[in-house]
């Protein structure tokens, strides 16, 4: 993460949940491209910035790793530190596994900078503690050069591998910091093994011994254990308009120039803050098993429990839509914007359903 004044890292996310539910600074303060707020990540450039969604699309967000891979110059192994890492792609045989990449946007909430589009389509906000974790493994990695052992990339089994690595990152990072886009990318081709467990690597136009534990490290990644358990944070700045379906009762939050409204009742803007930051209380129990994934599998023939529509007043922000959807005794399947990755627990939904109506009830 980027402060946009000084171009260096900002303080990374904790990665206690109570932290984003308890602190409404991480829900009302402006998003990455918010210049007012000096401790925000920076802004995008513009041709990111045209890309983005038009208000009240649903489709994935695009992520900048493809247009990295092809364009940036060339790096080298072992010049870069965690914190120069601007973003991380893994295939292994031949699947993309795992894609990370700081990607702000005007409309951001800072937990939201970073985004995992392999596999959760950037719909889960990161852990960036874990994150970086992940990022130290692979600049820890020790690469041995094979020059002077008449290696060739056949007998490396380099030429047919479809183990890859891709890293993006900015080569003048210090320990004050850097700028958030990165310069310098580098791809590493995994290939066999040597008689000692090693594995051969390509990069930079050489070959290389890595050790085989700290590969299996990088490509044993888990996404799940990289992301925070939460639902998602949509910064309240960017909302103009809650809708809630409780199933048998609908209710409107709304934000006026002059007013904060439950209903038609206009209220304290603390009260409306609180019941805002509630409705982002139920965290993620564990992930829906991958079969499910597709919305259709995940949602057909279910119940729906409840759904929540935030509704942007931002140029490029989404409409965030969740819904919860009966998946057994204990769970529910959230749905947001399409896209099911994750169960919840049904009595936390029930429970958050009772605040719901208690708020809306007291006035």
């Amino acid at each position: 993460m980027f402060d946009k004044v000084r171009r260096r890292p900002a303080p990374r996310c904790a990665t206690g949940l109570a932290v984003i539910v308890l602190t409404l600074g991480s829900l009302l303060s402006g998003g990455c491209g918010h210049t007012e707020n000096m401790t925000q990540e920076g802004v995008g450039n513009p041709d990111q910035q045209k890309k983005e969604e038009e208000p009240g699309e649903v489709k994935p967000e695009e992520n900048s790793l493809a247009e990295w891979e092809e364009d940036l110059e060339e790096g080298e192994p072992g010049t870069f530190t965690a914190e120069a890492m601007r973003g991380v792609s893994v295939v292994r045989d031949g699947e993309a596994c795992f894609a990370v990449s700081y990607e702000p946007r005007v409309y951001k909430n800072s937990y939201d900078c970073w985004a995992i589009s392999v596999p959760y389509q950037s719909m889960a906000v990161v852990d960036t503690e874990a994150m970086y974790a992940y990022f130290r493994i692979l600049t820890e990695m020790e690469l041995t050069s094979v020059e002077d052992m008449d290696i060739t990339r056949e007998q490396a089994g380099i030429e047919d591998s479809e183990d890859t690595v891709f890293v993006a990152y900015y080569s003048e990072q210090t320990a004050e910091g850097g700028q958030a886009e990165p310069d310098r990318g580098l791809l590493l081709r995994f290939g066999g093994e040597d008689a000692q467990g090693n594995r051969y690597v390509e990069a930079w136009g050489r070959l290389w011994l890595a050790g085989g534990s700290s590969v299996e490290e990088i490509f044993d990644v888990d996404p799940y254990a990289c992301i925070l358990k939460v639902v998602s944070v949509v910064n309240v700045e960017t909302v103009s308009k809650v809708t809630i379906h409780t199933g048998e009762e609908q209710y409107e939050m709304r934000i006026e120039p002059e007013a904060f409204l439950l209903g038609e009742q206009a209220v304290e803007s603390e009260d409306f803050y609180a019941l805002y930051t509630t409705l982002m209380s139920v965290f993620l129990e564990k992930e829906l098993p991958r079969e499910e994934w597709e919305a259709e599998t995940a949602s057909a023939d279910r119940e729906l429990l409840m759904s929540i529509t935030y509704e942007r007043n931002m140029e490029g922000a989404p409409k965030i839509t969740q819904k919860y959807f009966a998946y057994d005794e204990t769970y529910a399947a959230v749905q947001v914007n399409g896209r099911t990755f994750f169960l919840v627990s049904r009595e936390a939904l029930l429970q958050l359903r009772e605040k719901i109506e208690g708020a809306f009830s007291a006035f």
